[in-house]
């Protein structure tokens, strides 16, 4: 049985990885192309931002079972703004220790339901190995020591000593090393200046040596960042991002006899979590949430939300939760926000129900699980209002989205992951929010939203024996592997 391999590349587009290919930058990334089934259009998880879609990756189900909503969160039940690294200064107003102890402990032991299984608890169930290299979202059944840098051990008070759930061969950047027979050789890239491991250079050297060391999992996650990271920076530049993820990949190539010989011993599926829109560089590319709720009582970072407090902002880049505390009606929100053309969409549940908006209008679309409507994914929904507002179309037989791909599924997800009343924004194309202290990126690159710009992705499987259904989601990686591997999924992906 072939060993399986999933390489996580942040942000790759597909028309940026077909560019790179056709510029001739990426001989391993063209190598896997031409051996494999490629899907340019895979349709990833909402909101676009990768705490949500790693948990969905790894559990094959979206928010609303997983039940973990975003990047950037509040926990109504704590009154506590959870935020799994997003912003420096965020970072700082709310706690380095809280926002640390958010990511690399709560994600998986607390926020992660427990109702669903991770792909690595299920196949450590069935007596196979699973890996993890340096995702945030690594659910298993073995605890795992952190071993906290002096540096940052000091800056999060030295209150970060407990374990971490994983599979068998699991690594965090050098915060968890693999149990493997001798430590990765150290270099630049284990420094507190490369984010302690958490890089690409870092993530291939574990892989390879964890692969030497005779001790590969049946299945192993490998997350590669820093294609990320530039294009927030400098979009313009993509090709050569993404080329300098290729060399990385090349080089644990190079690290078999030959790249044939990679593919005769492993299946390799190469994915991507979202995609990014350019942002206009201008200041009215940013949606100040500050002056649209100029007559609310909004939340201060790193304050408690006391009871004068009336909304709480979760900025996630192009996409924002609104939390209306205390009493605060939702509908109010809603109308103080409906008045900017530059929201693309604003949603909200009414019991049930989702209803959708155009910023700037009054136009609504309003929809509901089980009903008479089937989508191109088997899920069954109602319908009233304007489909326009979601560009949805309906044949006679199936629904279909364009814009907003998987949009019902996608929202109804991000929607219903929490228990509590929260109101959905989305920028337009070229836009992103701007709230107390959040990270933009005027003339950068950004994500977040529902918009297919930020939601289609690429997704490579080469040497299976199988095809990959279509259409192509990522909630249905994790069942495809574990056919693959030959373990019974016990529930397909909804």
């Amino acid at each position: 049985m072939k060993k399986v391999l999933l390489f996580l590349i942040d942000s790759m587009m597909p028309d940026v990885l077909e560019r790179c290919i056709a510029a001739n930058k990426a001989p391993g990334l063209r190598f896997l192309l031409e051996h494999s089934q490629y899907i340019p259009d895979c349709v990833t998880v909402f909101p676009t931002m990768t705490a949500s879609i790693d948990c969905s990756l790894i559990t094959g189900v979206y928010p609303d079972q997983h039940k973990v909503p975003g990047l950037v969160w509040y926990d109504s039940e704590q009154k506590k703004i959870v935020n799994y690294i997003n912003g420096a200064v965020p970072v700082r107003k709310l706690g380095i220790a809280q926002c640390a102890t958010n990511v690399l402990f709560d994600l998986n032991e607390r926020h992660l339901s427990k109702d669903v299984k991770t792909i690595h608890e299920v196949l450590e169930e069935h007596q196979l190995v699973s890996g993890s290299i340096n995702v945030i979202a690594h659910r298993g059944h073995k605890q795992h020591k952190v071993h906290m840098p002096p540096l940052l051990d000091a800056i999060t008070s030295f209150q970060l000593r407990e374990t971490v759930s994983g599979p068998t061969i699991m690594s965090i950047g050098t915060l968890v090393r693999p149990d493997i027979f001798r430590p990765v050789t150290w270099n630049m890239a284990q420094t507190v200046f490369e984010g302690y491991g958490i890089n690409d250079t870092y993530a291939i050297d574990v892989l390879i040596e964890v692969i030497r060391s005779g001790k590969q999992p049946h299945f192993t996650l490998v997350y590669l960042p820093e294609n990320d990271h530039k294009l927030h920076a400098s979009p313009q530049n993509a090709i050569q991002h993404l080329a300098d993820v290729d060399k990385q990949l090349v080089r644990f190539l190079d690290s078999f006899a030959s790249w044939e010989q990679m593919l005769e011993r492993n299946v390799c599926i190469l994915i991507s979590d979202h995609g990014q829109t350019v942002i206009g560089e201008g200041e009215e590319h940013n949606i100040s949430l500050d002056a649209l709720l100029k007559g609310f009582s909004i939340h201060a970072l790193g304050k408690e939300v006391t009871s004068e407090v009336e909304v709480v902002i979760c900025n996630n880049e192009r996409m924002t939760f609104l939390y209306p505390v205390n009493g605060t009606e939702q509908a109010a929100i809603v109308e103080a926000v409906s008045v900017d053309k530059r929201i693309d969409l604003i949603a909200w549940k009414d019991g049930e129900k989702m209803i959708v908006r155009r910023g700037g209008s009054k136009q609504e679309l309003s929809f509901w699980r089980g009903a008479e409507y089937s989508d191109a994914y088997g899920r069954s929904w109602g319908m009233a209002g304007d489909p326009s507002v979601l560009d949805v179309q309906y044949d006679g037989e199936t629904l279909t989205f364009d814009t907003y791909p998987d949009a019902f599924s996608r929202l109804y997800g991000a929607a219903f992951a929490q228990q509590g009343p929260a109101v959905i924004l989305t920028a337009a194309p070229g836009y992103e929010f701007l709230s107390e202290c959040a990270p933009t990126h005027l003339g950068g690159g950004s994500h977040g939203s529902l918009h297919k710009r930020d939601s289609l992705i690429p997704l490579v499987i080469a040497g299976a024996a199988q095809s990959f259904p279509l259409p192509a989601r990522l909630v249905d990686v994790k069942d495809f592997i574990l056919r693959e591997l030959g373990v019974i999924s016990g529930a397909h992906p909804q």
